[in-house]
């Protein structure tokens, strides 16, 4: 067991403790010494924290460094009951007072060894010392009692010191990997910006009757996307920077009561005390669905005809607005999308509708991703929205983490929403487009998103 050194606030409890025990039990000194390491196998070195009064005096029976004598006995033998240790002709020191008029006590010093020990372990000794009368049961038990107190305190210091060196070690590291990130966040901007810039080039040398430019167009769209993702991931990484730096400095020992139990840190809370995404707290509008929907199928569509499947998107006759922020809403249905593409076999439907109403629930409408892919296990539905959880997929060949879900609700949470996942389509209680075949409705999957409706006077204060 090796102990580091004893900090300074210890060294001022000990002082303080012996300054009263010694008076209290009528002491002539007393001191407490710390062991920097303990085994049955090796006498520790006993360091001096705090004597009263004052330094060593002539009293003290051994010098810094030096063991006691019975702490060359076995673990065994000091872990026992304390006792009253008669001096020797070898423990005898001369006095360590430096002026000339000091002389040696008239009587023997009677010196009481406590050893510090706390769940097994020595952590050092409290030592008095008095020489006019021996040492009472009642002295002996307040002097253990302060030993004890002495001892937890130290414990509570060790793993004071233990925190505060790991917490330094992780500060390290965690400076480490930032300037990593704060690297190759650095490196990815400049392909980025060399591929939007082939693009511009190559909009520029195809005419508009091209089919070839809308695919161009596309990558400019996603480039775009890309780059406003990793501006957002430089605000993330340098908030939390900051909050690491304010987390490193000096801490008040005591906190006003307002700040217990506060949630995250300031730097990571959006002002209005929402989770932040996207760079911020998310502002929710009034928004038609078509705005975001149909760019994005008409973006999306030429990745599901490459991987053999349609995507269409169909709007009702009438459209409502829905209160929702537009990029967290774009970010919910691409990666509704990119699931249904990653999952369904070749020759399925995928499709968007919106416009649903939910008679228990007014107020709210539903916009309905669905495909005719293999659908979700009933098992894996009741997790499907846990972080990093994959259920079946995870045993098969199709890589991924398990998160876009997961991101796709608490988004959808953040516009005050909430999503169902429905599976198989048979289970489905609005009518399915006239794509789906009466055979395919044995599978696939239908993800339901729920947004409140806007109210007319939101509509006319939107922009």
């Amino acid at each position: 067991m090796m102990l580091m050194p004893a900090s300074a606030e210890f060294a001022a409890l000990c002082q303080s403790q012996l300054a009263m025990m010694t008076e209290l039990v009528g002491a002539d000194s007393t001191a407490v010494y710390l062991a920097e390491s303990w085994s049955d196998q090796k006498v520790p070195n006993l360091l001096p924290i705090a004597f009263y009064p004052g330094e060593p005096d002539r009293y003290s029976l051994f010098a810094a460094g030096k063991a006691l004598p019975e702490m060359t006995k076995t673990s065994a033998a000091l872990l026992g009951q304390p006792e009253r240790v008669a001096p020797d002709a070898a423990s005898q020191e001369p006095p360590l007072s430096t002026t000339t008029e000091a002389a040696d006590p008239p009587n023997p010093p009677q010196r009481l060894a406590i050893p510090m020990m706390h769940d097994g372990g020595v952590f050092g000794v409290l030592v008095s010392w008095r020489t006019d009368h021996p040492w009472r049961d009642t002295e002996r038990d307040r002097l253990e009692e302060c030993a004890r107190s002495l001892t937890l305190a130290c414990v509570l210091d060790q793993r004071g010191q233990w925190l505060k060196s790991q917490m330094s070690s992780l500060d390290q590291v965690q400076a480490q990997q930032s300037d990593r990130f704060h690297e190759l966040l650095h490196q990815l901007r400049s392909p980025l910006t060399a591929l939007k810039t082939f693009g511009k080039l190559l909009t520029k040398r195809l005419s508009i009757e091209d089919p070839n430019r809308r695919l161009v167009t596309n990558m400019l769209r996603e480039g775009d996307r890309m780059q406003e993702l990793l501006g957002y991931f430089d605000e993330t990484l340098q908030a939390a920077d900051d909050s690491r730096e304010e987390t490193a400095s000096t801490v008040p020992l005591l906190l006003p009561a307002d700040d217990l139990g506060s949630p995250s840190p300031p730097s990571l809370t959006a002002s209005t005390g929402s989770l932040a995404h996207f760079g911020g707290a998310l502002t929710l509008q009034p928004l038609m669905i078509a705005a975001v929907a149909l760019p994005l199928v008409e973006l999306t569509q030429p990745l599901a005809e490459d991987a053999d499947m349609s995507l269409e998107a169909i709007a009702p006759a009438e459209e409502v607005p829905v209160l929702a922020d537009p990029k967290a809403l774009t970010e919910v249905l691409s990666i509704l999308i990119d699931n249904s593409l990653k999952y369904a076999t070749p020759g399925s439907q995928i499709w968007m509708a919106w416009g649903y109403a939910r008679p228990e629930l007014p107020g709210l409408m539903g916009i309905i991703l669905g495909d005719t892919g293999p659908g979700i296990p009933p098992e894996d539905q009741a997790r499907i929205f846990e972080r990093h959880y994959r259920g079946l997929q995870a045993a098969g060949e199709q890589e991924g983490s398990g998160l876009g879900l997961a991101i796709a609700a608490d988004l959808v949470h953040e516009m005050h929403g909430h999503i169902d996942v429905v599976s198989p389509l048979a289970e489905l209680s609005y009518p399915l487009p006239a794509i789906v075949t009466p055979a395919c409705q044995h599978g696939g999957t239908a993800f339901i998103i729920w947004l409140s409706l806007a109210d007319a006077a939101m509509v006319e204060r939107s922009p």
